[in-house]
């Protein structure tokens, strides 16, 4: 893995952080405020740039667990973070997600890109 591919994978790493913090932020608005979520201009377009960001960033972390072989992160766990983050950017809209399964999906994921970043 070059030094490039480096960069842009923790690039793209942070960029999944700060979607993960706004889905969390999201979450906290809609789930304790009046208003609903509009599908089309909120809902929507926020789960699509997860899932663009994920489709980017998932071939290099991949890559990266093939080339570095951090003892505690494996291939499994990136197909893990992108199911639970394309659920994340949904169900932080609703009003009726339950706080407990919402926080422990934000966690997880918190928690494999840490692993990531981790020099």
């Amino acid at each position: 893995m070059t030094e490039d591919q480096q960069k842009k994978l923790h690039l793209q790493t942070n960029k999944l952080k700060e979607l993960n913090n706004d889905a969390y932020g999201y979450f906290k608005l809609y789930s304790e405020g009046d208003k609903a979520a509009d599908f089309i201009e909120t809902v929507k377009p926020f789960a699509d740039q997860v899932k663009e960001e994920l489709n980017r960033w998932k071939p290099l972390a991949l890559e990266w667990i093939k080339w570095k072989k951090p003892p505690y992160l494996h291939p499994e766990q990136i197909e893990q973070l992108e199911e639970n983050f394309e659920i994340l950017s949904v169900t932080c809209f609703q009003k009726d997600t339950k706080r407990k399964k919402l926080t422990e999906r934000y966690k997880s994921i918190e928690y494999t890109l840490s692993l990531i970043l981790q020099p």
